[in-house]
């Protein structure tokens, strides 16, 4: 008996030592693709307001939400703002420079995750805000009121902050396709500064081809087109 207390002893420290995996955490530092009423962080942040008018009428259509059938991961925060642009350009013609919503106010408050989704510029080249140049520190206020800038700074920060995090950065290959007004070579030079931008903080970029869209925004099937392209890139990383 003597002998068995301590063995006994020993089998219950091993087990209060032993941790149950922790579930991945993920969020979204997004615009309106991601924004669906009721499932934004702050609760406060506006969500596309007409989704159900594009056939979206549930959380279970949403591309996060099919990522989190396919993984089991968790979703923190969906920090996403309908009509945000990532940069802090707002309406630049009437010298209004600041953008409240912007991908940089918001990016301080994703919690947590062990990944982060940054899914935006389709308000950057649509509003027109300028690419500005490739500015990789000590930022003005001025400079971050261009594209380049601006999504450089976010990332750099977002390196900083979350370290042991696993960033992606969301790249829409079509970007504002249906807008005739903006040239192809507009809308290659932000998809060319995007990749660049990534690539120098070595943030994975997932390229979404072909979202089915109804006003401008994804549709079910458009959801679903994101989500099947994440999952792809997702599953080379993580194996599940």
């Amino acid at each position: 008996m003597k002998r068995l207390l301590p063995l006994l002893t020993l089998a219950v420290l091993m087990s209060a030592c032993v941790k149950t995996p922790e579930t991945t955490r993920f969020s979204i530092l997004g615009d309106s693709f991601s924004a669906l009423e009721g499932y934004v962080y702050p609760d406060t942040n506006e969500a596309y307001p007409h989704y159900n008018e594009i056939g979206v009428t549930g959380p279970e259509q949403m591309w996060w939400s099919k990522v989190i059938d396919s993984t089991g991961w968790e979703m923190e925060k969906n920090n996403s703002f309908s009509g945000a642009l990532m940069c802090n350009f707002d309406d630049f013609e009437t010298g209004d420079h600041y953008g409240p919503n912007s991908f940089i106010r918001r990016m301080d408050n994703l919690g947590n995750p062990h990944v982060i989704f940054v899914f935006g510029a389709t308000n950057d080249i649509y509003h027109r805000a300028p690419l500005g140049d490739f500015v990789y520190a000590n930022w003005t206020e001025e400079q971050l009121c261009s594209f380049r800038p601006g999504l450089a700074y976010i990332l750099e920060t977002l390196t900083h902050q979350h370290p042991r995090a696993k960033i992606y950065l969301l790249v829409d290959m079509e970007l504002c396709i249906n807008d005739v007004t903006i040239e192809d070579e507009t809308r290659q030079a932000y998809l060319e500064s995007m990749y660049s931008i990534a690539n120098h903080y070595n943030v994975n970029c997932i390229e979404i081809y072909g979202i089915h869209k109804s006003w401008w925004h994804p549709n079910p099937e458009g959801q679903e087109d994101i989500a099947r392209q994440v999952i792809e890139a997702l599953q080379i990383d993580f194996n599940f």
